[in-house]
């Protein structure tokens, strides 16, 4: 079963220090379990000596060191001493994300670790989930675009691997030989938004792919778009952690009402269009080094693909 249907099973604990837990999948004694409140808590085997080290406190995480914790798990008595990373506050529409956010991070550790690696990954993890205090810096039909093209890639640890690792990057997916671009709109004209830089891939091919949405209660939502995604991830812990982490930064503090918009697959498969760069009017380049940023709008609803496939089939070709 997989870990986050486990960990819905669990019944609450009844003292902060003893949980219902069930074991990780890998050769290290990690467990996760659930608290008092409900909320998700990973203990993670801490090999170090029993020495006091301040609590990381924040908002929606915390991390204590070397505790000692009485575990049940499928009813047989655990009994060691863990790092604890709990999930913090009143949100559990975040629980299945920090589930996943965390196992990817912890997944690597090595069969023997103390508490000073595990305070690495915990630190990572706290710049990820400060994202959640800040506004979003996108909507959440980009991120929702961008990994339906990974989903529909035909490479998706490829896809992945070439994603961008922050969202300030210029392009969406980089390689050695070619940028990819992935715009989205909700309206009813294939009307988007560009940065003029966004248009120029300098010598690598440069492609855009357009997808049109549509709100539908019936519709998936971010999470399960990332879902099967991780599914096609197995073994890749890096590009496991790398989509969580993406997905964690872009939906700020507004976290609620993005997890819960959910698209129509279906019409964004038959609706895409994937165009070379060149198809797209543009402006031209700007050669004064005091204009340092040119946006505009294009729409592209008579404007005609020279890939001369359907946008399924120029997305793989992409890759």
């Amino acid at each position: 079963m997989e870990v986050f249907a486990q960990f819905q099973d669990l019944g609450p604990s009844s003292t902060p220090d003893t949980f219902n837990a069930v074991r990780l999948p890998s050769p290290r004694d990690d467990f996760l379990g659930k608290d008092q409140l409900g909320a998700p808590v990973f203990l993670v085997a801490d090999d170090g000596e029993a020495i006091y080290r301040p609590v990381v406190q924040h908002r929606h995480l915390s991390a204590a060191f070397c505790v000692l914790c009485r575990l049940t798990v499928d009813g047989a008595e655990v009994v060691g001493r863990f790092a604890l990373v709990r999930f913090e506050g009143a949100a559990p529409e975040l629980h299945e994300l920090f589930i996943r956010c965390v196992r990817a991070a912890i997944a690597d550790l090595p069969a023997s670790v103390q508490a000073p690696e595990i305070e690495v990954r915990v630190t990572r993890l706290l710049a990820l989930f400060r994202a959640l205090a800040r506004p979003a810096g996108r909507e959440i039909s980009g991120l929702w675009a961008e990994l339906f093209c990974i989903l529909n890639s035909g490479d998706i640890s490829e896809a992945v691997d070439r994603w961008h690792s922050d969202n300030a990057e210029t392009f969406d997916f980089s390689w050695s030989q070619g940028r990819l671009e992935v715009k989205s709109t909700l309206g009813a004209f294939r009307i988007h938004d560009f940065a003029l830089d966004q248009l120029h891939a300098g010598s690598s091919a440069g492609y855009v792919a357009s997808v049109m949405l549509r709100t539908s209660n019936d519709g998936v939502g971010v999470m399960d778009l990332a879902q099967q995604i991780e599914q096609e991830l197995q073994g890749a812990l890096p590009l496991q952690s790398k989509l969580w982490g993406l997905v964690l930064q872009s939906l700020g503090e507004d976290f609620s009402a993005a997890l819960d918009r959910r698209f129509d697959l279906d019409l964004a498969a038959r609706q895409l269009v994937v165009y070379r760069m060149e198809d797209i009017p543009k402006l031209p380049a700007v050669v004064d080094t005091r204009i340092s940023s040119v946006k505009f709008k294009v729409d592209l609803s008579s404007v005609p693909s020279s890939l001369g496939a359907t946008g399924l089939a120029s997305l793989r070709a992409c890759f």
